[in-house]
């Protein structure tokens, strides 16, 4: 299939949509047993135009200390590494290099993504918790 008849001439793909600076403005996790539990963070996704990735949330109403800026305090999520879009299933595929969760290190991460102007949803692959399994969906918008 050529590319124009995937988009309209003129038309970006997602990849090109989802490239830049993007707020987090709602985050939540979905448990297996249905119940949702409700934002806890903010944050920021960042996506270049080479495919590298850089994600972080930081937990709200941490305590304000002098605490060794080297040892976070309260609840933090951050990696970094690569990333590719699969087109045919609007899915960004991060490739992990380093995480503030060990367990994501070198790991492969999926998130199913609804782009609509500003607003960017993702549906992430499931996480073992000490919870259990969750699902998180979390709503951005491009920062500007």
């Amino acid at each position: 299939m050529c590319a124009g008849a995937a988009f309209p001439a003129g038309a970006q793909n997602l990849k090109q949509q989802v490239v830049g600076t993007w707020t987090l403005t709602s985050g939540s996790e979905k448990l297996a047993n249905g119940k949702t539990i409700v934002p806890w963070a903010s944050g920021n996704l960042m996506l270049d135009p080479t495919g590298h990735v850089a994600f972080f949330l930081m937990g709200k109403d941490r305590p304000k200390t002098v605490a060794n800026p080297r040892v976070p305090i309260g609840p933090v999520l951050a990696y970094y590494g690569t990333y590719t879009v699969d087109e045919s299933t609007s899915t960004l595929i991060y490739n992990v290099e380093s995480s503030t969760s060990p367990a994501f290190d070198g790991a492969v991460r999926k998130q199913k993504v609804v782009l609509s102007g500003d607003k960017l949803t993702t549906t992430g692959s499931p996480v073992k918790t000490s919870d259990g399994e969750i699902i998180p969906i979390n709503e951005w918008k491009r920062a500007k």
